[in-house]
């Protein structure tokens, strides 16, 4: 169930949220633990059992730690179920096409659905286990409290990727404040607007111009579909997170930070310590370090590293490619010769990389990457005309403006210009204006995509 649903803005939060309020706190727990399973089962009946199964296992082999062998049997567990789910069409198709070639019976795999935000309760079940091993933590005790770690709805689909140390005392025991409630729902309502007033609006071209034929795509519209992308991808994820953290917020939990203003980012370095944050964390902790870090080998332990973010994002060539590319650039960068450091080059490279992600296809890649170098003598010119609409326009300036860091500063002399209950005043009644035109959009537009909801 998609947060920026009105099915959830109208019904399911405010009685999952009423209903945390009214219960004692010995029931905060089972009712969450509940509503969330309620609330990912809307997405589809078949996925619970696949999330159920993944609670219960961890929960089996968590208790079995630290003993020897039971880690590796955890995370084989849990890459078998991503593996299984994400994965085997792809190898099933590639095999079948190799089988092809050397004129072999080729077979199929009937067609495995994609658990939603199986890519992100993984990785926290992973790094439940190693912190259990590593005794950062205790094996939980309670199968509904690791239950509710794994499931929490607001991170569930598309993160923040929680680790359990940094919820364990948090489940145990929490407190509300109006402060806190107050701050998460204004942290809600900003992720809110970010989706659906930004990121949907910019999808509605996007969507048009990466459905054209890529052959005959002309060069402006091609840079402008990728630019239009880049500001689709971050406010779309980047409001989730922040709708995710706000939500926490209302239940007593606090959620880490997702994103840091990454387009102000001068190297690709700083691109992933802005961009994705609980996700470079956690390939940090758990991949790159246990590789041997920046202590042997460290080109090779980066480009696996990103070879593996890649595929993480999806189960097709261009997403390795796209990992790949960044890892590249990433060891290019540890040189001390390498003579870029401005975020015009990072952003260029990121922008470009968008592109593999965006296309999904590599053959599909390679033509959008000649339309934007001017390699199409015979394009067809795009009809800006319809959709190049002053709404367009205004949002266009909008999301330049808030991916800088030029809001933080204003932020700052705002507060100085507009403090005291006047200001607070100001601050409320601009935050419902923007909930009711989110409203407005819903009611209004059947466009509303989420692209981090098939990872």
């Amino acid at each position: 169930m998609l947060f920026s649903s009105l099915l959830f803005l109208w019904l399911a939060l405010p009685v999952v949220w009423g209903g945390s309020i009214l219960l004692p706190g010995r029931w905060q727990n089972a009712w969450l633990l509940l509503t969330s399973l309620l609330i990912y089962t809307w997405g589809g009946v078949g996925y619970t059992s696949i999330l159920l199964l993944s609670i219960g296992g961890n929960y089996l082999i968590g208790r079995r730690l630290p003993h020897r062998g039971w880690l590796t049997c955890g995370v084989l567990f849990n890459l078998l179920l991503l593996g299984v789910f994400k994965y085997a069409n792809f190898f099933v198709r590639e095999a079948s096409d190799l089988l092809q070639l050397v004129q072999l019976p080729a077979f199929e795999l009937p067609r495995i659905a994609l658990p939603l935000g199986i890519s992100f309760y993984t990785f926290q079940a992973i790094s439940y286990l190693v912190d259990v091993q590593r005794r950062t933590v205790s094996p939980q005790r309670s199968l509904p409290r690791l239950g509710l770690f794994i499931s929490f709805f607001p991170q569930l689909i598309a993160g923040p990727i929680v680790r359990y140390h940094e919820i364990d005392a948090q489940i145990a025991h929490r407190t509300r404040s109006w402060d806190q409630t107050s701050y998460g729902l204004q942290r809600f309502l900003i992720g809110l607007t970010k989706k659906v007033l930004i990121a949907n609006t910019l999808a509605g071209v996007t969507e048009e111009i990466f459905a054209l034929d890529f052959t005959t795509l002309d060069t402006f519209t091609a840079w402008a579909g990728a630019l239009l992308y880049a500001g689709q991808i971050y406010y779309d994820f980047s409001g989730y997170s922040d709708m995710a953290i706000g939500l926490a917020l209302l239940f007593g939990f606090r959620l880490p930070e997702n994103f840091d203003f990454p387009y102000t980012s001068r190297s690709i370095r700083e691109f992933w310590r802005r961009w994705h944050i609980t996700l470079g964390a956690w390939f940090r902790d758990y991949l790159y370090i246990p590789l041997g870090g920046s202590r042997r080998h460290t080109r090779r332990n980066l480009l696996i590293v990103f070879v593996a973010t890649g595929v993480w994002h999806g189960a097709a060539w261009s997403f390795l490619l796209w990992g790949l590319w960044h890892g590249l650039f990433i060891v290019l960068e540890r040189q001390r010769w390498w003579p870029f450091h401005h975020w015009v080059y990072a952003f260029l490279v990121v922008l470009l990389g968008w592109v593999l992600f965006r296309t999904e296809s590599v053959i599909l890649s390679l033509q959008y990457y000649r339309a934007m170098l001017g390699f199409n003598p015979g394009a067809t010119p795009f009809d800006w005309s319809f959709y190049w609409t002053r709404e367009l326009t205004v949002v266009s300036l909008v999301a330049v403006f808030f991916a800088s860091k030029l809001p933080l500063h204003l932020k700052v002399h705002a507060r100085q210009l507009t403090g005291g209950a006047a200001g607070a005043t100001l601050y409320v009644l601009a935050l419902i204006l923007l909930f009711v035109l989110c409203t407005n959009s819903l009611v209004n537009n059947s466009l509303n995509p989420f692209i981090y909801f098939r990872f």
